[in-house]
């Protein structure tokens, strides 16, 4: 029932011809039951959900292989103290070898030292020459600068768990997306010190909202599709425009992903608005444990 009415919803926003191509990507789908039991029921509790996908996770990713196709880890950072984390996070991907792309923007970047702090990994990339350019502009910098198939956008501050980008192909494989992200994600929220899931229960579904930082394109879906050239909301105009195209938007689990929210944050919003639709949760309980 949730999925068909997220379908319905796919409908009334991009049309029946789109909701078409929706039902027989989730009958695909559906001939695994590892991905149809994961989809959360009408009327079943969050708390029972939560425990349920976390015990069935396992079995899930044995049924479901990784999209084929290259990939690569796009990062625009204006914060050269940031590099070093960034770094270990991709280092750190199992099951799947991306390349990186590091597009720094704004000032106080030794180009030397971070030539050398890139080179580290087995593929990885610096393009110069974005500095004064939006964060929409950068992030196509990046993307043209690599030919991989599937383009993880991440961010510097955020936490990405090592099966991050693997699950993300995984999802692409089953789901026929042309971008797979997450809607339900944990955040870290620097002033009450407290681990928060955003958006809970909107795992495994056909949807129009994904965190910006977890976005994984795929560009044989998306077409020459590109983020506008600004520097705030330029995550959610591109679904918007995916959505605008016919091209569908994924959220997979919520796993290997964690958002800090501090001052730093470019994007800066009110807590009421912020916390709104979150629940607090038990960062030591096992259907909360982010990375597996």
């Amino acid at each position: 029932m949730a999925e068909a009415l997220s379908l319905l919803a796919v409908a009334s926003r991009r049309g029946w011809r789109t909701y078409a191509a929706a039902r027989r990507r989730l009958t695909r789908a559906a001939d695994s039951a590892s991905v149809a039991v994961l989809a959360r029921g009408r009327g079943a509790s969050l708390e029972a959900w939560h425990r349920s996908t976390s015990a069935r996770h396992d079995q899930y990713r044995r049924d479901h292989p990784l999209a084929t196709g290259s990939a690569a880890i796009v990062c625009v950072s204006k914060r050269p103290g940031h590099l070093a984390s960034v770094i270990e996070r991709v280092a750190g991907q199992r099951e799947c070898e991306a390349e990186f792309v590091l597009v720094p923007t704004g000032s106080g970047w030794d180009r030397e030292a971070t030539e050398v702090a890139v080179r580290e990994l087995d593929r990885g990339t610096v393009i110069w020459g974005a500095e004064e350019a939006s964060l929409g502009e950068a992030l196509n910098h990046g993307i043209g600068a690599t030919g991989a198939r599937f383009i993880a956008k991440v961010d510097d501050d955020d936490h990405y768990g090592p099966h991050y980008l693997a699950d993300a192909l995984r999802a692409h494989g089953f789901a026929g997306a042309g971008v797979v992200g997450k809607h339900s994600y944990y955040a870290d929220v620097e002033e009450t010190e407290e681990r928060l899931l955003r958006f809970p229960g909107h795992d495994f579904s056909y949807g129009s909202t994904l965190a910006g930082g977890t976005l994984v394109i795929d560009r044989e879906r998306v077409g020459d599709l590109r983020f506008d050239h600004v520097s705030l909301g330029e995550d959610r105009a591109f679904i918007h425009a995916c959505h605008r195209a016919g091209v569908s938007t994924y959220s997979a689990d919520r796993f290997n992903f964690v958002q800090h929210r501090g001052s730093a944050n470019t994007w800066q919003v009110g807590a009421e608005l912020y916390l709104a639709g979150c629940s607090p949760v038990d960062a030591d309980a096992p259907e909360h444990a982010v990375d597996r």
